[in-house]
């Protein structure tokens, strides 16, 4: 098995390069666990995949307000528990609204020069920048949390409105 590595568009700090077996993950997949981005992976390094935010953005946004609902439980228990969550799931939950974002948008995420990018999406949440700064920076506190669960509600229903 090769290691895998994130295409240059979808280097962060962040983001760190998980430890997968990708020749296993199906390539119609639009939310990989523990693999944020699998489609933009995809069409950054093999020209290929399902290119959601092509195809059927709002369909995808669908599906990964599912997966954010599953995000938000563990998360949420996590907190009420008084535990720091898992960093794998707040990566994900962070994927999932990026994903949603970009999708909304009609394009793939691009991580490298994130605020250089968020700038030319027009559907977006109010002062989205300075949230999204605040989330990055504190991902693992609960402000941070409920802030990212109202961005997420705020993106879906821009999707509704938008697309």
């Amino acid at each position: 098995m090769a290691d895998f590595q994130y295409a240059k568009e979808l280097v962060h700090p962040l983001f760190r390069t998980p430890h997968v077996a990708t020749e296993e993950i199906d390539e119609g997949s639009i939310f990989v666990t523990g693999l944020p981005f699998w489609q933009e992976q995809l069409f950054y390094t093999r020209g290929r995949g399902e290119m959601p935010w092509h195809t059927n953005p709002e369909q995808a946004c669908r599906r990964l307000a599912k997966q954010w609902r599953n995000v938000v439980q563990e998360l949420d228990a996590s907190f009420k528990l008084r535990e720091t969550p898992d960093s794998s799931i707040i990566r994900d939950g962070l994927g999932i609204y990026l994903s949603m974002l970009f999708w909304s948008n009609r394009r793939p995420v691009q991580l490298d020069e994130l605020d250089k990018h968020m700038k030319t999406l027009e559907l977006v949440p109010m002062n989205l920048e300075e949230r999204l700064h605040f989330i990055m920076e504190k991902s693992d506190g609960y402000p941070a949390f409920k802030q990212l669960n109202e961005l997420v509600q705020e993106q879906r229903k821009l999707v509704l409105k938008g697309i």
